[in-house]
């Protein structure tokens, strides 16, 4: 049976190159910050809340009139949106947002079957909490850097795409927890992962299921570290830019 199902998806014929993927999802959102040796700051969680909205972009714009390694360098943009929660901070409540940006250059290899990609760009991820009487415990964080990425497509058999991608970061900027407030100097990096399942409805269009998470862990200074741990679960649309005849680079 597995050497079956391994014949089917080689003897598949392969999808044509995407020119453009516009997807934009509804997400359920989570998080949980962790603090080590900081008795003033405690544990802080929230989720999975069906709060936010995901606008994600990779746009190849060279494929239009290429049909070589240009048509593969692509610029890419996600943008994740939870404008409003609840923090629980101990026994009390506090009211949230945050945000996570990305964009870059991705280069895809596009295979028969299979399409490794390496992402390089930049990662903000920007949290607040509004005026409450928890709020001194919490500090709003602003953490940036660039970052690294690989992905990897399985392409579509029967109708399905499977995607796995993993990335670092390395964080610049800190915000307000890094401020002498909290503590100066505070340092880390952040480390994600993602997993999707996409099922196409048109040649256009497909409906995605995906989960990702992303892990800040910083280094605060005086034995104090700190993990900030984001993770969701999002449900989609994503629009295929598919190469249409007479709108293809020769050869394609």
């Amino acid at each position: 049976m597995t050497a079956l199902l391994l014949a089917l998806v080689v003897a598949a014929a392969p999808p044509p190159r995407d020119n453009l993927r516009f997807g934009i999802d509804y997400r359920w959102w989570g998080r949980n910050v962790q603090f080590t040796g900081a008795p003033s700051l405690t544990t802080v969680s929230v989720g999975p809340e069906p709060t936010g909205t995901t606008l994600d972009v990779q746009w190849f714009p060279m494929s239009y009139f290429f049909n070589d390694p240009r048509a593969d360098l692509g610029l890419t943009v996600r943008a994740d949106v939870a404008p409003e929660f609840r923090l629980r901070v101990g026994d009390e409540t506090l009211r949230a947002s945050v945000a996570r940006l990305r964009t870059g250059l991705m280069f895809r290899v596009p295979f028969e079957h299979v399409e490794p990609s390496v992402h390089l760009g930049f990662h903000a991820f920007e949290a607040s909490a509004r005026p409450g009487p928890a709020k001194h415990t919490v500090p709003n964080v602003s953490l940036t850097g660039p970052r690294l990425g690989l992905g990897l497509r399985l392409l579509e058999f029967w109708r399905m795409t499977f995607d796995v991608g993993v990335g670092g970061t390395w964080l610049v900027s800190t915000g307000e927890l890094g401020s002498p407030t909290f503590f100066p100097g505070a340092k880390g990096n952040a480390f994600d992962g993602n997993l999707g399942l996409a099922f196409r409805t048109w040649p256009f269009l497909d409906v995605r299921l995906g989960v990702d998470v992303t892990v800040h862990s910083l280094t605060l200074g005086s034995g104090v570290s700190m993990s900030d741990a984001y993770y969701g679960i999002s449900l989609g649309i994503i629009f295929k830019g598919v190469p249409l005849p007479g709108n293809r680079p020769p050869g394609q």
